[in-house]
């Protein structure tokens, strides 16, 4: 697979303002698409404003457009029918042309030195997610912060009516809790651990895909109860070069019986005045859930659960990245475009143990206003 993607950002000045004064509105375009003819458009607003000395307010809007193929195999043939039964999508109306759905997405923030309560709100046309966020830290000593946060979610599901699944309108609520413990080893090297915990409740598998179990095409169904924990380790460390490293690790574990190990590291390094770069690699391995099978004998499935879901089995991942940012305010510093605009190109070649692989090249022009 191969993937490309293009971004462009905006900033531009309003009446709010950071302590600096500099501006604090952005705006960032993306397209996206890859070698499936998967498209993706974004649009992103950043806004962010200071209520008197110590409390601010963030809000963030998102516009993103997706658009998946129509299935391009002949109507009535075998492989067209393997496409739509299990499709992860809706498929009412004709399958045999292009999807695609709008999704809307808000955010809000309002914060102090100590504590800050969110909202989150996503709506698409199947689906309508909220959340109700908070979070406090506090400074120890001068070395040492703790921060705990939690939220409650809670999701309306209402599928598109298809020929395939039938499944009624429903529910489902998250409850999340973290703790986050951050220390200063040394002038150069940060260290942070941290918990977090899930509760999940109410409808988890894709209401649009069905399971090949038996000799026939079911519905996929999930247990409708989850609990979710990972404990984390981040380690930044300054080199005297002028450049970084970075070192996390991950591990996670859920009642559903997958056990996950994630490893991630990267080293940014200054080039010269305006250019800098940094390489990536991160590797993944996860134990499937206890009812996923590559195949079902019956429609009973394990305990009458079955999934589709590729992310339930075992997999192992690597990924290898690298990019290239490019100030070009080191050309001309008092030029009126130079001097706010940033090139950036990425590139990250990933592959894992589902015979799946993909090659990303993303470029991207960053431009402020003043």
């Amino acid at each position: 697979m191969l993937a490309g993607a293009f971004g462009v950002a905006t900033a531009w000045p309003c009446a709010a303002q950071d302590a600096t004064g500099q501006p604090v509105v952005s705006t960032v375009l993306r397209t996206f698409t890859d070698s499936d003819h998967v498209r993706v458009r974004s649009l992103a607003t950043d806004w962010l404003g200071n209520l008197g000395t110590s409390s601010t307010l963030s809000l963030h809007w998102n516009n993103e457009q997706v658009t998946i193929p129509a299935i391009s195999a002949p109507p009535g043939s075998q492989a067209a029918i393997d496409a739509i039964t299990t499709a992860s999508r809706p498929i009412s109306g004709n399958a045999f042309s292009d999807y695609v759905k709008t999704r809307n997405e808000f955010e809000g923030e309002l914060s102090n030195q100590s504590t800050a309560v969110n909202y989150y709100l996503s709506t698409e046309p199947d689906y309508l997610a909220q959340m109700l966020g908070a979070r406090y830290n506090r400074d120890v000593n001068p070395l040492l912060n703790l921060s705990f946060g939690s939220s409650y979610g809670w999701d309306d599901i209402m599928p598109l009516p298809d020929d395939v699944t039938h499944t009624a309108p429903s529910s489902k609520t998250t409850i999340y809790l973290n703790s986050v413990a951050t220390r200063i080893l040394g002038p150069g090297t940060l260290l942070r651990a941290g918990a977090e915990y899930f509760i999940v409740d109410g409808l988890q598998h894709n209401p649009y895909r069905s399971v090949y179990a038996g000799g026939v095409y079911v519905p996929e169904n999930q247990p409708d109860h989850r609990e979710r924990r990972d404990l984390f380790l981040r380690l930044n460390q300054y080199l005297p070069n002028r450049s970084s490293l970075k070192f996390n690790y991950r591990l996670y574990n859920d009642d559903w019986g997958v056990l996950s190990h994630e490893l991630d590291s990267d080293l940014s390094q200054y080039i010269t005045q305006g250019v800098w770069a940094k390489y990536e690699y991160r590797y993944y391995t996860q134990t499937p859930a206890s009812f996923f099978r590559h195949e079902y004998l019956t429609t009973n499935g394990i305990d009458g659960y079955l999934t589709g879901d590729y992310r339930l089995g075992d997999l192992s991942s690597h990924l290898f990245g690298a990019s290239l940012h490019w100030g070009m305010d080191a050309l001309a510093a008092d030029h009126p475009v130079l001097s706010r605009t940033t090139l950036w190109l990425d590139y990250e070649r990933y592959f894992n143990s589902n015979n799946y692989s993909a090659n990303i090249l993303e470029t991207g022009l960053d431009f402020h206003f003043q």
